[in-house]
């Protein structure tokens, strides 16, 4: 189950790592795609997987020291991201009509590609 997901840009990864120590799940709200803060608060990360595909070595950097870090095959999380995008928002109208291999999200979907990762 998916709880919570953000998009944090990259100019802003002082406030990841300072959201990921601290558990202020708040600090995120801004970039919120997916979930409910409240369904956060109080949690603590334990475990950060971390796709080794392009720029992953950057982001083991950044986080190091938070959690514990494991990288993790992401070969293929882009359509699962996609396939798991439109089970959390099922087409309407024609739309249901269109197989979702034909469909592109209307917004990025990176958040959900981790999620394929942990799942």
């Amino acid at each position: 189950m998916l709880l919570f997901s953000a998009i944090v840009p990259k100019s802003d990864e002082a406030v990841l790592t300072s959201a990921l120590k601290a558990g202020d799940w708040s600090l995120l709200d801004h970039w919120k795609k997916e979930g409910d803060l409240g369904s956060v608060a109080g949690k603590k990360v334990e475990k950060i997987y971390v796709g080794n595909g392009t720029s992953s070595d950057d982001l083991i950097r950044l986080l190091d020291g938070v959690c514990d870090i494991e990288s993790a095959d992401e070969y293929g999380t882009t359509l699962k991201g996609r396939e798991l995008y439109w089970r959390l928002h099922p087409p309407e109208g024609l739309w249901r009509l269109i197989p979702t291999t034909l469909r592109t999200p209307p917004r990025d979907i990176d958040d959900l590609a981790a999620w394929a990762i942990i799942k």
